[in-house]
């Protein structure tokens, strides 16, 4: 049904799927995941149930969920796009206000990345890692950590979000910069035309969000900068991390 870079997703009977982790991947990262779904659960959010972990096959049992992703549904119907990108805000929003969850700290996950990064020197790390300490921290709001069109569901009794691996407590202003910044250049292309189409797409899914949730931009542009830094240590492309590192270098020049 579908490969990641730590694990594939294979269709079982009864209506549940596997989510099969590469060998190389650590019974304790597993464990890790599982723990982060039970807390999911405890939401109101409608998510995949977890059924089990598998040690012998090196799996996560999930309910199967029967739906087009929001991002096939934008691209099948592309007149209904405004709407589509008012949906995954609403749903936004809905996660953040979720609270008390026994969680990672978001900005102890971003200080981490940014440090694995191969695409930033020790000077450049260091700055970056500076800023990002003298952001608040105040909040602990549900965070996603990859919240984009392909990981919410459109399904007969609702939309269910899915792919919660990343999941942590935080500022909703640093969940807000990471899907800002996936819109825009997530797998991007050296398409011109796609690039400005994202731009426009980033830019509403923002003013849709704080028409729900009101927030200054200039607060979510403080987040941009250690977002963009800590999205360098994951495998992306060669167009993005173009894009992103001139992107971070700007930013770090103001």
């Amino acid at each position: 049904m579908g490969t990641g870079n730590t694990a594939k997703v294979i269709a079982r009977e009864g209506g549940t799927v596997a989510k099969v982790f590469y060998r190389h991947i650590a019974s304790d990262f597993i464990e890790y995941e599982f723990a982060i779904y039970e807390e999911i659960a405890k939401t109101p959010l409608q998510v995949p149930r977890l059924f089990s972990f598998e040690k012998e096959e090196h799996a996560l049992i999930f309910e199967r969920i029967y739906g087009a992703s929001l991002m096939a549904e934008m691209k099948r119907s592309p007149l209904f796009m405004p709407y589509h990108i008012r949906l995954l805000a609403k749903c936004h929003t809905d996660i953040h206000n979720c609270r008390d969850l026994l969680l990672p700290v978001l900005r102890d996950r971003l200080a981490l990345r940014i440090s694995q990064s191969n695409h930033l020197n020790e000077r450049e790390k260091e700055k970056i890692l500076s800023h990002l300490d003298g952001l608040p921290d105040h909040e602990r709001v549900l965070c996603h950590g990859d919240f984009h069109p392909d990981n919410v569901l459109i399904t007969k009794e609702g939309h269910v979000i899915i792919d919660w691996a990343d999941a942590a407590a935080g500022s909703r202003l640093a969940d807000i910069a990471r899907s800002f910044l996936l819109i825009n250049y997530g797998g991007l292309t050296s398409s011109r035309v796609q690039g400005v189409f994202r731009r426009i797409l980033a830019g509403y899914y923002v003013r849709c969000y704080r028409k729900t949730e009101p927030f200054a931009k200039s607060e979510l542009q403080k987040w941009i900068l250690p977002v963009a830094a800590a999205r360098l240590s994951e495998s992306i492309g060669e167009r993005e991390k173009e894009v992103l590192l001139k992107l971070i270098h700007a930013r770090m020049n103001e």
